[in-house]
């Protein structure tokens, strides 16, 4: 069995919803060379940010396609009420901060406000579906890969984020 896409480990979701994540997580890798993690999380400690968890959350787990940087990361910290979903630099060309900002505020927010993080994040993902389908360049599809995708094991950009990006400033 293929492990998911979903990191729950303080089980916030419901088993139906870290199923239905997981479906559409594998419906973006099917289709396309990309590949989105979900990890969701009650908070990080105090002195850690987010934006900088996340980016190196993708580089260690090495998250997208290892030639054309397409992997996503989405952190949902529910008692900090945050966001976060960063992109590998070949992802970053289709899911743009616009594009990203307008999913979360049209299909993520109602959600969230309904206090339905599962849903949120299902909408999450089937928006990056479908701003890949309307925008992505067509060779980044999986039908043209002709078996020369591989994992990124090497993080995006083709480095590592260094951890003094999350940690406070002076330690």
């Amino acid at each position: 069995e293929e492990p998911p896409w979903v990191s729950d480990v303080g089980q916030r979701l419901s088993d139906e919803d870290r199923r239905e994540i997981d479906a559409v997580c594998r419906e973006v890798n099917s289709i396309w060379r990309m590949e989105v993690a979900v990890v969701v999380l009650d908070s990080l400690p105090e002195n850690v940010r987010p934006a900088g968890f996340a980016a190196a959350l993708l580089n260690y787990w090495g998250v997208g396609d290892k030639r054309l940087h397409t992997g996503v990361l989405v952190l949902l910290l529910l008692g900090q009420r945050r966001l976060e979903a960063r992109t590998g630099y070949g992802a970053g060309r289709v899911l743009r901060p616009e594009v990203l900002r307008a999913i979360q505020e049209e299909r993520v927010l109602p959600h969230l406000k309904d206090g339905a993080p599962g849903p949120a994040l299902a909408e999450l993902v089937r928006g990056m579906l479908d701003a890949m389908n309307r925008e992505a360049p067509k060779h980044w599809r999986r039908e043209t890969d002709k078996g020369t995708a591989e994992p990124n094991t090497h993080g995006f950009g083709g480095g590592q984020t260094p951890i003094d990006e999350f940690m406070p400033e002076g330690e």
